[in-house]
Order: structure tokens, then C-alpha cells, then sequence
């Protein structure tokens, strides 16, 4: 059992110094330092409330890097070694395909935690610097507990994009026609919530309760990311969520990944490589 969980690691740790070879960290962090630097010229035109405002701001400012981090380096390297090739090298003994997907999806997740400790820190700074300068009336409340909380939810939204992103590319060739899917998938999980909605105000008695069922169950295929958007949290002064409630939507996103990866895999075992 140690044999394939050392073969995993040492195929991870190649993804991750690819990534740092290419510099997608660093300027990725450049762009989201010269986002940070551009918005914080603009807080002082804001009235009110400038502590959800500034907090919603750095948080979407790593979300975008993060997701451009998904699209623009994350979908490449999946599908590059079977572009050029070279992944029937990998497949060879004594790296079997599920040990080859799982290091590809776990290299890129230390890539994506190493980005996201760094923005982290980053907008943490940039928060205390704008409490500090305005005073208690307009920055009430700073959590540091509920902005790891916010953090945390943020970076598993993002590995259960990658997830899918893995999934895609062990079905579809190409690095383009993953990209499209991969922007489907998250316009799709964004919308749901929307239409569900709407439906539930307009639902009456005579109503067609299959759509209503698959709505519901559509869930499952296309999760609602924004069980994990906890980043109002970290600047509110609010009646405090209990425990499970915090907890139910990692465990549940943790179990779609799980099943996400086992999928990726078991399409890799079946794959044609030419």
C-alpha cells in the first residue's frame, strides 16, 4: 500500500515544480497584488460599510486568480502530456493510470494551496490596514477564525472545480474543448440555484413535479458553490452559525470530489491513448 502512495507523491512533487517552473505562481500573484493595490484607490469613495465591501473585494480578487489558475494553467497541464505524447511514458510501470490522475490532481491542489496561502496572507494585511485606517464606526468586526473559515471554502470550491477539470480531461481530448466544458460546468452550477428559486416562488398545486424533481436532484451533478462562500462571515457581527452547519457543506463537497476523482480514474483505466 506504501508503494503506489510514494509513486503518487513523487509524480505530485514533479507537477508542483513544473508549476513553479513555469512562474504561474508568481504572476499570478502579481496580477492579484496589482488588483489589490488598484481597489484599495477606490475605498476611499466608498460611504459605508466599507468592511464588506473591502472583505468582498479581496476575497472575488482570489477567486478570479484562483480560477484563471483552473483554466489557464490547470486545464493545459492535464492535457498536455497526452498532447505531446508523453503520457504513455508516465502510464508505464511502475506508475499505473489512477496513480498518474490522483498525482496530477493532487500536484495541482498544492499549487492552488500555495496560491491561496499567499493571496490569503496577502488580503489578511490589506483588511487590518483598512480597519486601522478608518476607524471602529465603519470596520466593526475582524475575524481572523471565519476568515480562514471563508478561506478554506474558497480553496475547496476550487478543488472541486479541478476535480471535474480532471474528469473532463481523462473523457475529452484537448485542452480547448475542456476549457469550454469546465466554463459550462461553472455557469451551470451558478444558474441552478437561480432557477431553483424562481420556481420555488412560482410553484402552485398544479405544477409539473418532474422538473421540480430534477431541479432538486440536479444538486447532485451540479453543486451549489455557494454553500462554501463564508467570506460575509469574517467581517460580520451576526448571530454565529452552529458547528454542523459550517461543517456539512465540506463534508459534502469532500464526498463529491472523492467520487469526482474515482470516476477520473476509472475512465483513465478504460482510456485509448492513441
Amino acid at each position: 500500500m506504501l508503494d503506489p502512495f510514494r509513486r503518487i507523491v513523487a509524480l505530485a512533487r514533479l507537477i508542483v515544480l513544473d508549476g513553479l517552473r513555469r512562474h504561474a505562481l508568481i504572476g499570478l500573484v502579481l496580477f492579484a497584488l496589482a488588483g489589490t493595490i488598484g481597489g484599495l484607490l477606490f475605498f476611499d469613495f466608498i460611504p459605508r460599510d466599507i468592511s464588506r465591501a473591502s472583505n468582498d473585494f479581496l476575497f472575488s480578487i482570489t477567486w478570479l486568480t484562483g480560477f484563471i489558475f483552473l483554466l489557464f494553467h490547470g486545464v493545459p497541464v492535464m492535457a498536455w502530456d497526452a498532447e505531446r505524447g508523453s503520457l504513455h511514458t508516465f502510464l508505464s510501470r511502475p506508475v499505473s493510470r489512477s496513480e498518474y490522475a490522483l498525482a496530477l490532481y493532487f500536484g495541482l491542489v498544492v499549487l492552488l494551496l500555495m496560491l491561496n496561502v499567499i493571496l490569503g496572507a496577502l488580503g489578511w494585511g490589506v483588511l487590518n490596514i483598512i480597519k486601522g485606517s478608518v476607524g471602529e464606526a465603519s470596520f466593526e468586526n475582524l475575524s481572523l477564525p471565519f476568515f480562514l473559515l471563508a478561506a478554506a471554502g474558497l480553496l475547496w470550491i476550487q478543488m472541486m472545480i479541478l476535480a471535474i477539470i480532471l474528469l473532463f480531461s481523462s473523457a475529452v481530448r484537448g485542452s480547448f474543448p475542456v476549457l469550454l466544458l469546465t466554463l459550462c460546468y461553472y455557469f451551470i452550477c451558478n444558474g441552478l440555484p437561480v432557477v431553483r428559486e424562481s420556481f420555488q416562488q412560482n410553484f402552485t398545486v398544479g405544477s409539473d413535479q418532474t422538473f421540480a424533481f430534477l431541479l432538486k436532484w440536479s444538486t447532485m451533478i451540479f453543486p451549489d458553490l455557494s454553500w462554501l462562500d463564508f467570506k460575509t462571515l469574517a467581517v460580520s457581527s451576526d448571530h454565529i452559525p452552529f458547528s454542523s452547519q459550517l461543517a456539512l457543506p465540506f463534508i459534502q463537497a469532500t464526498l463529491y470530489i472523492t467520487i469526482v476523482l474515482w470516476l477520473s480514474c476509472s475512465i483513465y483505466k478504460r482510456r485509448d491513448l492513441q
